[in-house]
């Protein structure tokens, strides 16, 4: 089974004529005006900082620094919790504030504080919950009766009725939040926060400057945490990658070596398909502890030998992530056709690495929401797992109507875990499928917005570099995808494992071509010989071995292709 072929949606009828046409068009279609796509100036920061309980978080955090007490910072075990609580732990090491501790929950704990956490910190005065803590109210409300202050920096979904007693809630999804802009992740509200508490200290610890140390960290767990990088987000992004190409925090330049990406510029694809799984890994894989460990290593010695291990940690996920998708597609195969949702369980299964899993499964079997649970051991008494949704289906919406059968869940419109009972699983599909059967059919099929047609003679070097300056690329800016109407391709050879990859040339324009996965499908759609016309879907990127701009084949039409007429997706 796979899922449907994608339907394609032209957002710009209107062609180019040469590069700066091209840039004006993406920028017109896209709707990426200096509000939305402001230039990566951190000076623009500032506009985003009327944040709901910002400035009274500062002072509450200031007041502690400045009494020297004892200060637990608890993280989210993945990569934006990890590098939230990097930042904040170098930030009171850079000032000298040696009475803290941190605490990184595992995964085998569910998503939260810990309640342990909070018992164990006896000489405590203030917790400071990043990535998580809205909702989590009994371990919040045990350090309150405990006397402490709980300072929340968080941007999960805001359930008002549900809220935990903290002192102070940062969290731009409330909504009394001034902020126009509603898409931080936790590693860049952490960055902004402590913009206000080192004006909060008013140089009683001197002034630290968060350089690029803390630009770094900021950036790939905005990058990691797949937030939209647009607005605050796209500033965050840029400054933190324009950090890590100048190795400007040593143990991410050790990542760097670690992940073969050394002597190669770094951009968001490298940060997200690289550097943040190996970051996870430590989460996904045993102690996510090992991962903060390594952010905050001052020897570079002691740095290596953590990001190796890491490597280690995520060479050891991929494989198991291989072998829980062949699992599920056999049994997909075997009934799931005319749903909506795949909801499977196995207590074998690891439930740090079943999110992975429900991505692939929805690029490669059915396209829709998923849930995959597993178990911590054979016997455990609960089932955790993650839920991945589709653009336009809220499935935090969704389990709020499942939320009966479920044990424990939160997250956001996109993404979420949960907790459920092993007797309970058959009736929650039962419900999470029906949910889904209310929604508008055409979510379920998978659709691709082409951003304007763009003849290949066109694709040089200056259109390339052009496109650079729209980077970083991610949720809300991926990169350009273009058209190209009866392109005469000439296949010239297969390549890569299996020879499953085929380099092609446009005969006419002469411009290289590279159909990633595609050598069965050419072969599939008619004789070999010469040429064959084609419509071509296709982003732009570099050939490193012609030095020059090749296409990367997305998708190819010999028949033509049958451009939808409704407006084109999200992003």
């Amino acid at each position: 089974m796979k899922p449907a072929r994608r339907r394609w949606m032209l957002a710009c009828p209107e062609k180019p004529r040469n590069a700066r046409d091209v840039m004006d068009l993406v920028l017109r279609s896209r709707g990426l005006g200096p509000d939305v796509f402001p230039p990566i100036d951190l000076a623009l920061l500032e506009r985003y900082l009327p944040l709901r309980g910002m400035e009274e978080a500062a002072h509450v955090t200031a007041r502690h620094i400045v009494r020297g007490s004892g200060i637990l910072i608890v993280g989210d075990y993945d990569c934006d919790g990890i590098t939230s609580a990097a930042q904040l732990d170098l930030f009171l090491r850079d000032i000298g504030h040696e009475n803290r501790r941190v605490a990184i929950p595992r995964r085998a704990e569910g998503y939260g504080v810990p309640l342990r956490a909070v018992e164990a910190a006896e000489d405590c005065r203030l917790l400071v919950a990043l990535d998580c803590g809205t909702l989590d109210r009994e371990a919040v409300t045990a350090a309150r009766r405990k006397g402490m202050d709980v300072v929340v920096i968080d941007h999960h979904e805001v359930i008002l009725d549900r809220l935990a007693p903290a002192t102070v809630l940062v969290n731009p999804k409330h909504p009394d939040c001034p902020s126009p802009f509603k898409e931080f992740c936790s590693a860049g509200l952490t960055l902004l926060f402590l913009t206000r508490l080192r004006r909060a200290l008013n140089g009683t610890h001197g002034h630290v400057p968060l350089d690029g140390r803390y630009l770094s960290l900021a950036g790939v767990g905005t990058i990691a945490d797949m937030v939209p990088l647009t607005g605050g987000n796209r500033i965050l992004a840029g400054a933190g990658l324009k950090a890590l190409n100048g190795s400007a925090h040593m143990p991410l330049a050790q990542l760097q070596k670690a992940a073969g990406l050394e002597k190669r510029p770094v951009r968001a694809g490298e940060v997200a398909y690289h550097m943040a799984p190996r970051l996870n890994a430590a989460g996904r894989m045993g102690d996510p502890a090992r991962a903060f460990d390594l952010l905050t290593a001052e020897d570079p010695e002691a740095a290596r030998r953590l990001a190796e291990e890491l490597g280690r940690l995520n060479a050891r996920r991929q494989k198991d992530v291989t072998r829980i998708l062949d699992d599920i597609r056999g049994r997909i195969q075997e009934g799931a056709s005319g749903r909506r949702t795949v909801v499977l369980d196995d207590p074998s299964w690891n439930p740090g690495l079943v999110g992975i899993v429900a991505t692939k499964v929805q690029q490669e079997l059915l396209y829709g929401p998923v849930v995959l649970l597993g178990a911590d051991h054979p016997d455990a008494p609960v089932f955790r797992g993650s839920v991945r949704s589709i653009p336009g289906y809220d499935v935090h919406h969704a389990l709020s109507l499942c939320s009966d059968l479920l044990v424990q869940w939160g997250g956001h419109k996109m993404a979420a875990g949960v907790t459920l009972e092993p007797d309970r699983v058959e009736v929650f599909a039962r419900r999470f499928e029906e949910v889904a059967q209310q929604a508008e059919p055409d979510l379920f099929v998978p659709r691709g917005r082409i951003d304007l047609e763009l003849a290949p003679d066109l694709v040089d070097r200056d259109l390339y570099e052009a496109l650079l300056t729209l980077e970083p690329y991610g949720v809300g800016n991926p990169a350009p995808i273009f058209l190209a109407r009866n392109v005469p391709l000439e296949g010239l050879r297969t390549f890569g494992k299996q020879g499953a990859h085929l380099a092609l040339r446009d005969v006419r324009s002469g411009v290289p071509a590279v159909y990633w996965n595609g050598a069965a499908s050419w072969a599939s759609k008619g004789p070999g010989g010469g040429p064959r016309p084609a419509d071509v879907v296709f982003r732009i990127e570099w050939d490193d071995y012609r030095r020059c701009p090749r296409l990367n084949v997305v998708d190819l039409f010999p028949e033509g292709i049958p451009l939808q007429q409704s407006p084109p997706p999200p992003f």
